[in-house]
């Protein structure tokens, strides 16, 4: 079921960290492991205000920058915030927030407050 917070990410442990800590500071997420079932659950659900994915889910599957360019097709004003390694930054191309693996929490909670803020004005 999806929130205003979803986590995109195929690495148990990250995906698990992410939706915790979002979660432990208050805010609605969900996680999960396919890009192609969150893109499925974003756009059958409005609620959804920012997406928190990977730049790269493996030869055969939808990448982050992908993912992105497909949702804003229905919904342009979904945010977005990218948790990768710092070598896939430059394929961000402008599509979101970055934020550098591994993963520090507090700073991924930080941005995604910060982009649910930028989506209420």
């Amino acid at each position: 079921m999806p929130a205003p917070v979803i986590v995109v990410h195929d690495e148990v442990e990250t995906r698990e960290m992410a939706v915790g800590a979002l979660c432990a500071a208050g805010l609605q997420a969900v996680g999960f492991d396919d890009p192609i079932k969150a893109l499925t659950a974003v756009e059958a659900d409005t609620r959804a205000r920012v997406l928190v994915t990977q730049v790269d889910f493996g030869p055969g599957k939808l990448n982050g920058a992908a993912l992105v360019r497909m949702l804003r097709i229905k919904r342009r004003e979904i945010r977005v915030a990218f948790v990768a390694l710092p070598e896939n930054r430059v394929h961000l191309d402008g599509y979101g927030e970055f934020v550098p693996m591994p993963l520090n929490p507090s700073v991924l909670v930080d941005t995604v407050a910060h982009l649910l803020r930028a989506a209420q004005s």
